[in-house]
């Protein structure tokens, strides 16, 4: 089986889903403690892309700085790796979360502050995980997973091109979608033939993926073939199709490749499946939670 490098719930990835599912298992408080971002002065965050997509930023944890932080839009709650959570001394207490094929247990810890760029968050609940994968798969340690719950409080943009984040007042991009939902994550309408879905905004994945559960009727979809994935639920196999025309909100994103995976039914789920990100496809998204709005350059 090869360790595929191009899938949500992979190597870098591979927490995505995890962590979306576990927020309904997961007695997590909704609004992390005094998370301040500046208003009206946007302030530039430089990243490091990884793959086209995967977005390394620097920040801190308590006292710990010049950290490599994951940006994981899709991440809920976010994540700490288990060697700063020794360091910092932080009480783990065990909890489980649900992955997309099946549950697996985990540590739950309390983080007295995290910082990134303007964005500060006191007291946050997160995932306890050994992140070593990272270290292997880009040559780069990674010590946590920054998601949601960290970025919501501030409205940002992701410029891929010029390898930045910027945070404060969304200026208008080319096209833009309102939210389905934005708690615990992300969520925007996507069309497919006469079908509306809900998939996730999710920075930390490259691809359009579908959950075969939620998306039942893709027979119709032209097969691409398939290929064996792994994520940190073990192995599985994944399916190519070619979508001859797929609408964000009411604009056609032309013809698609996408993956079609097997997961385990969940009726607590609100989404159909996942929108990734490659800097090939998208030059800057934004995320307005001023106007519940998506925002995206092609």
């Amino acid at each position: 089986m090869k360790l595929a490098l191009s899938s949500c719930l992979l190597v870098a990835a591979t927490l995505s889903h995890q962590v979306l599912s576990s927020s309904q298992a997961l007695p997590i408080d909704r609004h992390p403690q005094e998370v301040k971002v500046p208003a009206h002065v946007p302030v530039k965050v430089p990243f490091r892309l990884y793959w086209g997509y995967l977005i390394i930023a620097e920040g801190s944890i308590g006292n710990v700085n010049n950290l490599s932080f994951e940006i994981d839009t899709a991440a809920y709650p976010s994540v700490i790796d288990e060697k700063i959570v020794r360091k910092l001394g932080l009480a783990e207490r065990p909890t489980r979360v649900n992955l997309s094929k099946k549950s697996m247990d985990t540590q739950l810890v309390v983080v007295p502050s995290l910082v990134l760029g303007p964005v500060r968050a006191e007291s946050i609940p997160a995932l306890s995980q050994d992140l070593s994968f990272f270290q292997r798969a880009l040559g780069h340690k990674v010590d946590g997973i920054v998601g949601l719950d960290v970025l919501r409080k501030g409205s940002f943009t992701i410029d891929y091109r010029a390898k930045e984040m910027v945070f404060g007042a969304i200026e208008n991009l080319t096209f833009s979608t309102p939210f389905v939902t934005d708690t615990p994550v992300v969520t925007v309408s996507m069309r497919l033939r006469a079908r509306q879905l809900r998939v996730v905004i999710d920075t930390g994945a490259p691809d359009l993926m579908l959950f075969q559960s939620r998306v039942p009727e893709t027979t119709g979809l032209q097969p691409l073939g398939a290929e064996n994935v792994a994520d940190v639920s073990g192995g599985f196999q994944r399916r190519k199709v070619h979508m001859p025309e797929v609408y964000l909100g009411n604009e056609s994103m032309g013809a698609q490749v996408a993956f079609v995976m097997d997961d385990q039914k969940d009726e607590g789920d609100i989404f159909d499946g996942i929108l990734g990100f490659r800097e090939l496809r998208f030059s800057k998204i934004a995320i307005d939670f001023e106007h519940r709005r998506f925002w995206w350059t092609p």
